[in-house]
């Protein structure tokens, strides 16, 4: 191996470690999701709400997929788990607050537009967040919180999961380390 090629690989890696520290993730998030089935409450939570955060376009996605959704209710416990394909869910939004991560700061709320897909389906939604600054001794994070409703015939979700209500509550949180 020569000088070149080396020095190569050494941009390279060094490129890559660069980039690859702009990009927030993790896969143990929270959500939870509220309706009424058949006219009775029905809450499902996962554990397992995958969230990336680019820190310099700030924008979030998420990825969850709905068998990964715990309910009291084991009927659709069932129906969830019996889906031969994953019910993938994904969202992506961009946080207007370009300084969230940088300094200690108030609690910012804002309304939160986001493009969400499933099963084929692309369709709007808007989320109330908020970003709290959390200072955790030496190192300081955010946590990013946010409701909102989806309107069930958007999703396509009624021919899954029969007496289902018109709309689903939706509420996540999430803490996002500062950018070192």
């Amino acid at each position: 191996m020569n000088v070149k090629h080396l020095i190569l690989i050494i941009i390279l890696v060094s490129y890559y470690q660069t980039n690859a520290q702009k990009i927030y993730t993790t896969e143990e998030g929270h959500i939870m999701m509220m309706t009424l089935v058949d006219d009775k409450p029905f809450k499902a939570e996962s554990h397992k709400l995958a969230l990336y955060l680019d820190y310099e376009s700030k924008v979030v996605s998420g990825v969850l997929d709905l068998k990964t959704l715990s309910t009291d209710i084991p009927e659709i416990n069932s129906i969830l788990q019996e889906q031969e394909n994953p019910l993938i869910l994904r969202f992506t939004g961009t946080i207007p607050s370009q300084d969230f991560l940088s300094k200690r700061h108030d609690p910012i709320d804002f309304n939160w537009p986001l493009d969400i897909k499933f099963q084929g389906r692309t369709f709007k939604s808007q989320f109330k967040a908020t970003i709290t600054h959390i200072e955790q001794g030496i190192s300081m994070s955010c946590l990013i919180s946010a409701t909102g409703q989806v309107l069930l015939a958007d999703t396509g979700m009624a021919s899954l999961i029969q007496g289902l209500d018109k709309t689903i509550q939706v509420q996540f949180a999430q803490l996002v380390l500062k950018l070192e």
